[in-house]
């Protein structure tokens, strides 16, 4: 009975000290999009995510293991949003016009904010830079595969074809998302994402079950 107990308690506090872990990453990376990364202190983190400043080094002794793990749960959360959008195309709504849609949904997250301000901040500190950049290599090719599961009819058409769409997507998308400070930005915006989607079922035919390139 005292072991079932113990055992059971242990359990319990596993089950804290994980929650607390995932809310410390969490509050990392709502730093990181609400007030930039050189901003981002322990004392915000503890903040924001409501414990104390030991707790937040109890977890993450270093600068380092902090953006290790926020990155790593970054690239994670994204590509979990992705296929999640991906999947979840409306009745009756086209399935190209919901990839774009899903596109321009994720460029607008909180977690690509984040991812954003760690790209632009790692462009003058140099220690910064030595954690982003293997971690954005391996981010991309883990999108670019997201991509190629998320629209496999697509990507097995022509798959040098739907790379190069899906980066013209990515690409603009994230060019559009920065452009923050546009006359009638809304509007503009809009038309380009109309045009996108034109572009595309220029290019792609879906028959039945089989996806054809004209």
């Amino acid at each position: 009975m005292a072991t079932s107990v113990a055992l059971a308690s242990a359990r319990r506090r596993r089950v804290r000290s994980l929650a607390t872990r995932q809310e410390i990453i969490e509050a990392t990376i709502s730093c990181f999009a609400e007030i930039g990364y050189f901003r981002t202190t322990t004392t915000e983190i503890a903040r924001k995510a409501g414990v104390t400043r030991g707790a937040v080094q109890h977890y993450f002794p270093t600068t380092q293991h902090v953006l290790e793990s926020s990155i790593d749960y970054l690239r994670e959360k994204w590509l979990e949003r992705y296929f999640e959008g991906a999947h979840r195309t409306p009745v009756g709504k086209d399935y190209i016009d919901q990839a774009v849609d899903n596109m321009w949904e994720m460029v607008n997250s909180r977690l690509s904010a984040a991812w954003r301000e760690l790209l632009g901040a790692a462009r003058t500190d140099s220690e910064l830079r030595a954690i982003v950049e293997p971690a954005a290599a391996e981010y991309e090719r883990a999108r670019l595969e997201a991509g190629r599961r998320a629209y496999p009819d697509y990507a097995l058409a022509l798959r040098d074809v739907f790379e190069r769409w899906r980066d013209k997507l990515e690409f603009m998308a994230e060019g559009m998302k920065g452009a923050t400070i546009i006359h009638d930005r809304d509007r503009r915006i809009r038309i380009q994402l109309d045009w996108l989607k034109k572009e595309l079922h220029e290019v792609w035919e879906k028959q039945g079950d089989k996806v054809r390139i004209r």
